[in-house]
């Protein structure tokens, strides 16, 4: 599979940062304190995340990236080279998504993976010094934050 030309500096960027995100993957709320985070409303996390380019490292340690198209569809790859990549482990791979802003403000996502159950999770978007987080929940202080690259 070869990765469209647009992609390659979110992906640097985001392999740059996966050693990085990985840690954020065991990040709590109450680990942004210091960071000065900021919830996104609903109409600021829509005017972010209409048309931006996205990607994050999985829990199991693959990256994703993908844009957000206005229609809110998108198409997300992965690299599939984290641990737990079932049949495709170490080969790229694309699946359709949908996303959209929920009443509340969270940034949704639906992905039908092929080979894997399909991946479906709301996360309230928070603004810090040093980028974005998605959380479950802004109150409780011991949920897990998931770290999120999000370019314009």
């Amino acid at each position: 599979m070869r990765l469209p030309t647009e992609w390659m500096p979110a992906l640097l960027v985001s392999l740059g940062v996966a050693a990085t995100a990985a840690n954020a993957q065991d990040m709590v709320l109450r680990d942004l304190e210091s960071k000065n985070p900021k919830k996104l409303s609903k109409q600021e996390a829509t005017e972010l995340l209409t048309g931006a380019k996205m990607s994050r490292v999985s829990g199991r340690g693959n990256v994703h990236y993908w844009s957000n198209d206005a229609d809110g569809s998108f198409v997300v790859s992965s690299d599939n080279r984290g641990a737990g990549a079932v049949g495709a482990a170490g080969r790229p791979s694309t699946a359709p998504g949908k996303w959209h802003i929920s009443d509340d403000g969270r940034y949704c996502v639906l992905i039908d993976w092929k080979g894997v159950p399909t991946e479906e999770w709301c996360r309230f978007i928070l603004q810090t010094t040093d980028g974005y987080y998605g959380v479950r929940s802004d109150t409780v202080g011991t949920e897990r934050v998931y770290k999120l690259e999000i370019k314009k």
